[in-house]
C-alpha cells in the first residue's frame, strides 16, 4: 500500500516538474542561440538584423544609413529566399540526407565566398571546410565602424552578394574588385551576412593557420589588407537555426592549383584528416577539367565519400570511369556562354540522353547561365567496390 503511495506521489511531481523543466531546457537552448559574441553582434549589424542583447552596434540602428542598407538586403535575401532557397531545401531532404551524408564533414574547394549554397545543401553538419584563393579578412569591431563612416562603409556591401543571391555563384573578377581591400578586406564580412541571414549564431571566431601537421592552430590577426594564401584562414564557431547543434566552419585561403599544392603538404594532410568528405563544387571555372589542378581534382576522388557538383566540377570520365553511382538532375546541353564552351562534355550529354539513366528533374536555377539556360547537378556516391 505504501508503494503505491509513494509511486502515486512519485508520478504527480514528475507531472508537475515536467514543464519547468522543458522551460528551463528551452531557455538553456535560447541562450545558447543568443550567446552574444562580438562575431555575433557585428553579423548581424552587417547582414541588416537587429542586434541582440547589449549589442554595441544597437545605437547605430536608427542611422539612415543602416536603415537602407537592411533595407536593401532584406529585398535581395527575399527574392533568394522566396525564389530558390525552398527547392534547394527540399533537394537537401530528399537527395542528401541519408546517414552517412548527415554524419560527413563538408568541403567546399573553389568556395569563394560562398557559405550560402553549402548551408542550404548542407545543413546541420557539425565541421564545414570552405578552401578558395580570396583572402580570409577580418571580423571587424564596432571600432571599425564609427558613425560619421557609416554611410560609405556600408553602402557598397550589399554589392559584394549581389552575384550570389541573383545568379548563384560569386564571379571572380567582382570578387577581385571587392574583397581585396576594395570593399571589405576578404570573405569575411560576406560570410557573417550569410550565417546571420541563415540564421545560424556565431559564438566565437579565430584567425588560423595550418601547421606543418595540417593542423587548424591560431595566428595573430591580420595588420596588412587583403592577405591571402599561404593556408591562412578564419574559424567561425556557429550554434544552427534552432539552437542546438555547435558546428565550426574553417575558410583556408590558398592556390589550388599543382604548382602550389605540390608543395603544400600542410594543406593535404589537413584534407586528409577530415575523413572521408561530402565534397561540394560549383561554378569552379572549369578549373577541374584542366590538367594544372591534377592534384586537388585526385584529393577529392581519392577522400570524398560523395560528392555534389554542377558540370564545371569533376569530368564526367573519371566518375563514369568505376567506383562511383551517380544520379544526375536537370538537364545537360553544354556549357554556357562563350568562355567555357571548349569545356564541352559529350559523353556527359551521352549520359543525360540515354534512356537506361533516371535523370531526376532539377527544381531551382544553380551555376553558370542560372535563369538563362537549364541547369544540372550531379551527386556521386562512392560505392563499396570504389572504397
Amino acid at each position: 500500500m505504501l508503494l503505491r503511495v509513494f509511486s502515486a506521489l512519485l508520478l504527480l511531481l514528475t507531472v508537475l516538474l515536467a514543464p519547468a523543466c522543458r522551460s528551463r531546457q528551452e531557455r538553456h537552448a535560447a541562450d545558447r542561440r543568443a550567446v552574444p559574441s562580438e562575431a555575433d553582434d557585428v553579423a548581424r549589424f552587417l547582414a541588416g538584423l537587429p542586434g541582440r542583447g547589449v549589442s554595441p552596434f544597437k545605437p547605430l540602428e536608427s542611422d539612415p544609413a543602416w536603415k537602407a542598407h537592411a533595407g536593401r538586403l532584406n529585398g535581395m535575401f527575399r527574392d533568394y529566399e522566396e525564389r530558390r532557397l525552398p527547392a534547394m531545401r527540399e533537394f537537401a531532404r530528399e537527395e542528401l540526407s541519408r546517414r552517412e551524408d548527415l554524419q560527413c564533414p563538408v568541403f567546399y574547394p573553389f568556395s569563394g565566398a560562398d557559405a550560402l549554397t553549402m548551408l542550404a545543401f548542407f545543413p546541420g553538419r557539425r565541421m564545414y571546410v570552405m578552401a578558395a584563393l580570396e583572402p580570409p579578412g577580418r571580423v571587424p569591431g564596432a571600432a571599425d565602424l564609427p558613425p560619421e563612416k557609416l554611410e560609405p562603409r556600408l553602402l557598397p556591401l550589399a554589392d559584394t552578394l549581389a552575384s550570389l543571391l541573383r545568379k548563384s555563384f560569386f564571379v571572380t573578377r567582382e570578387m577581385d574588385r571587392q574583397l581585396r581591400g576594395q570593399i571589405t578586406d576578404g570573405v569575411a564580412e560576406p560570410l557573417l551576412i550569410q550565417l546571420a541571414r541563415a540564421g545560424y549564431g556565431i559564438t566565437g571566431h579565430e584567425y588560423v593557420q595550418l601547421d606543418a601537421q595540417g593542423r587548424v592552430v591560431r595566428r595573430p590577426e591580420d595588420v596588412r589588407r587583403a592577405e591571402f594564401g599561404h593556408n591562412r584562414g578564419l574559424r567561425l564557431e556557429l550554434i544552427d537555426p534552432d539552437g542546438r547543434r555547435p558546428a565550426t566552419l574553417v575558410y583556408i585561403s590558398l592556390n589550388l592549383d599543382d604548382a602550389h599544392l605540390r608543395s603544400n603538404t600542410p594543406f593535404v594532410r589537413f584534407v586528409n584528416g577530415l575523413g572521408a568528405p561530402c565534397t561540394m563544387l560549383k561554378a569552379t571555372s572549369y578549373m577541374l577539367h584542366d590538367r594544372s589542378f591534377t592534384r586537388i581534382r585526385t584529393l577529392i576522388l581519392e577522400r570524398s565519400a560523395l560528392i555534389l557538383q554542377d558540370d564545371s566540377g569533376i569530368p564526367w570520365r573519371f566518375l563514369a570511369s568505376g567506383g562511383w553511382d551517380v544520379q544526375l538532375y536537370g538537364e545537360y546541353e553544354k556549357p554556357y556562354g562563350k568562355s567555357f564552351q571548349f569545356r564541352a562534355q559529350p559523353d556527359l550529354r551521352a549520359a543525360y540522353d540515354d534512356p537506361r539513366r533516371r535523370v531526376k528533374p532539377l527544381k531551382f536555377r544553380i551555376g553558370y547561365g542560372a535563369g538563362r539556360v537549364a541547369s544540372n547537378l550531379q551527386v556521386a556516391r562512392r560505392t563499396r567496390a570504389g572504397r
